[in-house]
C-alpha cells in the first residue's frame, strides 16, 4: 500500500518533499483517522521547525489520538471549527 522506499511497519508516512501523506489502506477507518491526524501533526511540527528529538513521536502520537477522541466525543466540533474559519 505504500510507495517504494517506505518501511512496511508504518501505518502512515509524510512525504515532506512531495507534500503528500500516505496512509496504509489496510487499516480500519478509526486507525486511518488517527494515523492521518498523527501525520498532520508531524507536518505541523516540521512546518514550525520544532525541536526534532526522540520525544516527537511520543508527543505526536498522544496529540493525534487525543484529537481523534475529542472529535469522536464531539461530532459537531469539526463543523463548528470549519464554520468559524470561513
Amino acid at each position: 500500500p505504500f510507495p517504494n522506499g517506505f518501511a512496511s511497519n508504518l501505518d502512515g508516512k509524510t512525504d515532506f518533499t512531495r507534500q503528500i501523506i500516505h496512509i496504509d489502506e489496510i487499516l480500519s477507518p478509526e486507525a486511518k483517522a488517527c494515523t492521518l491526524l498523527h501525520e498532520i501533526l508531524h507536518a505541523v511540527w516540521a512546518l514550525h521547525a520544532l525541536s526534532d528529538d526522540d520525544k516527537e513521536e511520543r508527543i505526536v502520537t498522544a496529540l493525534g489520538n487525543g484529537l481523534a477522541q475529542v472529535f469522536r466525543d464531539n461530532p459537531k466540533l469539526l463543523s463548528f471549527i470549519k464554520s468559524s474559519l470561513n
